[in-house]
């Protein structure tokens, strides 16, 4: 009778690959490193991958998943309002130093990831991550316009553009620290740098006005 696979296996070799690709790197890991870490044989890892390869790909179409999940923001961001220009901010930058906890908790991952790989490209996946949380912040930003959080004037793909630009730097830098940074205080000067190119003149005066508790409930066309 064949074997049958067995998703509790899986799991703990997809764990043991991780540590293991994060050590050696795709390129120098092999099989038997994962499962030896694992504890089972090598039948059991070709009974659940093809490959270390396709081992890898699917880490990183996890990761991907997770990640997109955790940048996904919280339902209740906007609730509770009317709020003050300061409270929607501070919910904001909550928000942004969770996903910075995300990626630095998973910061080997994601320096081979946008490293290719180890010789293998997968860094494709980042930039198709990219372009959708860049269409997330234009709805948020025309969501900020209406509300009289953001200036009028302001071009919501133009401006989505340059903060997901800027935050997939600041990732970048992020993923390179010996030590975890002081993640609030990375947030908090980030914000600030934008706020000022993007709040309205009367928001970025008095940030404890109120915004419109209408426009930010709805989203736009």
């Amino acid at each position: 009778m064949p074997r049958v696979a067995d998703r509790r296996i899986k799991i703990e070799l997809l764990r043991a690959a991780e540590a293991v690709f994060s050590e050696r790197g795709l390129a120098g890991a092999r099989v038997e490193d994962i499962t030896g870490r694992a504890g089972v044989s090598k039948g059991a890892f070709y009974l659940h991958f093809k490959s270390k390869e396709d081992c890898f790909q699917q880490i990183v179409e996890g990761f991907v998943a997770r990640l997109a999940s955790t940048t996904e923001p919280p339902d209740d961001i906007f609730e509770g309002l009317p709020a003050t220009a300061g409270e929607l901010l501070e919910r904001v930058r909550e928000h942004h130093v969770s996903i910075l906890e995300f990626c630095w908790q998973n910061r080997s991952l994601l320096r081979m990831m946008l490293a290719g790989g180890g010789g293998t490209p997968y860094a494709y996946l980042i930039d198709e991550f990219a372009v959708r949380v860049a269409s997330r912040s234009k709805r948020l930003l025309a969501r900020g316009i209406a509300a009289g959080l953001y200036r009028t004037d302001l071009d919501p793909e133009l401006a989505s553009a340059v903060l997901s630009g800027g935050y997939e730097r600041l990732v970048r830098e992020l993923i390179q620290q010996d030590k975890r940074p002081d993640l609030v205080a990375w947030c908090t000067q980030v914000q600030r740098i934008f706020q000022d190119g993007i709040l309205s003149s009367e928001a970025r005066q008095q940030r404890d006005r109120r915004v419109s508790n209408e426009a930010l409930a709805v989203e736009p066309v």
